[in-house]
């Protein structure tokens, strides 16, 4: 784990609004959760009725979480956001589809070797086999897929131009519901067709509610950045050693201290408040 220090000159010098962030449809509309380094679970969006990419900065300089999350859902009002049960109040107005893909998902004998990151790149080499199956099947029936480096030993895949009416009826009374069901049918299409899916990757694919790694943060458990790579062509250009060497966030941890000091105390802590 990553001290605060670390943590909070990544999110001032590091974490910047990229092409990704910028284009990524909606993702103010999301809700925003982090994991403190206590292992607290924290919504932003309920302390700060809507996120612009300033203000999230300054409120993940001041919390320095060991990870942050954006939902897979789209909130008409993501300061609502609560319990599954409350969450029409907030009302989803879209989604995208997502897969966690690690090496424990459709696991095999394979090599273990260490880069000087710490991370096992026979696990990475594994999960990225079984991610290229995986999305080779879902651009059968959607074209705009994204891939996120985990920042540990796996990728997430995004379905951004996933529709819940390809698999369901939308119920106005329960969108939750048909955002549930639409998932679960999904999932099932594509278990169906390559297998893998065990019960936890299954459950998370089918939960609406889910949150995932927000692209371009950081994993401070690991010390690596939830790197954008892109769609299936740059995936399938990606070379794995260079992928963790790029996600390595120890550049941003030499510069020069008096300017670091300089840099927080030009960044008050966030308005938290409604």
């Amino acid at each position: 784990m990553l001290d605060s220090s670390k943590i909070r000159r990544f999110y001032l010098e590091g974490f910047k609004e990229k092409p990704v962030l910028e284009r990524w449809p909606r993702l103010w509309s999301k809700q925003f959760k982090i994991r403190t380094t206590g292992n607290r679970f924290m919504s932003l969006n309920q302390m700060r009725p809507r996120y612009r990419f300033r203000s999230l900065k300054k409120a993940l300089i001041h919390y320095t979480p060991a990870n942050v999350y954006m939902s897979a859902l789209n909130w008409l009002m993501p300061e609502r956001v609560g319990k599954k049960a409350k969450a029409n109040h907030a009302y989803p107005v879209s989604g995208e589809y997502v897969v966690d893909i690690d090496a424990n998902m459709f696991w095999r004998p394979h090599s273990h070797f260490k880069s000087r990151e710490g991370v096992c790149i026979g696990c990475l080499q594994l999960a990225y086999d079984n991610t290229y199956v995986l999305v080779d099947k879902i651009l059968e029936n959607y074209s705009d897929v994204r891939l996120v480096f985990s920042g540990k030993r796996g990728f997430h895949i995004h379905v951004l131009d996933f529709n819940l009416r390809d698999w369901t009826r939308y119920n106005e009374r329960n969108p939750i519901k048909s955002h549930e069901v639409a998932r679960l049918k999904y999932t099932r299409h594509l278990k169906a067709g390559c297998g893998g899916f065990d019960r936890h990757h299954y459950t998370l694919s089918v939960d609406p509610m889910r949150v995932i790694s927000l692209p371009e943060s950081l994993n401070a458990r690991t010390g690596l950045i939830c790197k954008y790579i892109g769609g299936p062509r740059e995936f399938e250009e990606l070379h794995l050693t260079d992928l963790v060497r790029e996600s390595s966030a120890n550049r941003f941890f030499y510069s020069n201290k008096f300017s670091f000091m300089n840099r927080i105390e030009a960044h008050p802590e966030p308005h938290v408040g409604r």
